[in-house]
């Protein structure tokens, strides 16, 4: 899914995730919505906003596929993406995510689409309509009671940033160090100009945005600075 805000992502996501075997389709949310729904003096920002997981559970419930490939808009894709999925097919793997340290991140999810998996995201749906949770704690907390067979993908393909081990990748999500709700977005653009030629981009960036960009790589460089 993505927002105004987003543009930029999400038209990097379509150029990229050119496969055949891939359907794409983009879920636009307008902007004002995502501004009422998030909050940023949370914990999280994403506490309380039950949101992706009706996305998710609407994807599963009206496709015609055996299989979803559930994303943010803010990743990089750099290899092919659906060889690499095909051993879960062939497994009859239910659900398969991100691995972000000792956790999951649900940034990608590939979910095959049956009542178990199903009923898996409805009972995190049941649970954040009833608590001021986060989507993803709450699917990391209830996989330790789901039966049916998960797992992760392998880090060095499918990279978190603040786990990534400098390995080639095929698909790598920008994560953000929460130091402002500005510089937050400003790294997730930084991350992806490091392995991403933005140049034809950059119009879909506000003036402010590129200069929370220059901000971000000087934080970035006096750290690099203070540790050396």
């Amino acid at each position: 899914m993505w927002s105004p805000k987003y543009e930029i992502f999400h038209r990097l996501f379509i150029d990229t995730m050119k496969e055949e075997s891939i359907e794409v389709y983009p879920i636009f949310i307008e902007q004002s919505t995502f501004d009422a729904e998030l909050d940023d003096k949370k914990a999280h920002q994403w506490m309380g906003c039950d949101r992706k997981v009706r996305l998710v559970l609407d994807a599963l419930r009206t496709t015609k596929e055996s299989y979803i490939l559930f994303t943010d808009i803010d990743i990089i894709i750099k290899g092919t993406v659906y060889d690499k999925l095909q051993e879960y097919i062939a497994n009859k793997t239910t659900m398969v995510f991100l691995k972000e340290g000792q956790h999951c991140n649900i940034g990608v999810c590939f979910l095959k689409v049956c009542p178990e998996v199903i009923s898996f995201w409805e009972t995190i749906l049941h649970h954040m309509q009833r608590e001021e949770a986060h989507d993803q704690g709450l699917v990391n907390k209830y996989l330790s009671s789901y039966t049916n067979s998960w797992t992760t993908f392998p880090t060095k393909q499918f990279a978190c940033s603040n786990t990534w081990d400098g390995s080639e990748f095929t698909l790598f999500q920008p994560l953000c160090s929460r130091l402002s709700p500005e510089l937050d977005f400003a790294e997730k653009i930084f991350y992806i100009a490091q392995f991403t030629n933005i140049q034809n981009y950059m119009k879909y960036l506000t003036p402010a945005i590129i200069d929370n960009i220059y901000k971000f790589q000087d934080i970035l460089c006096s750290r690099k600075k203070n540790a050396s």
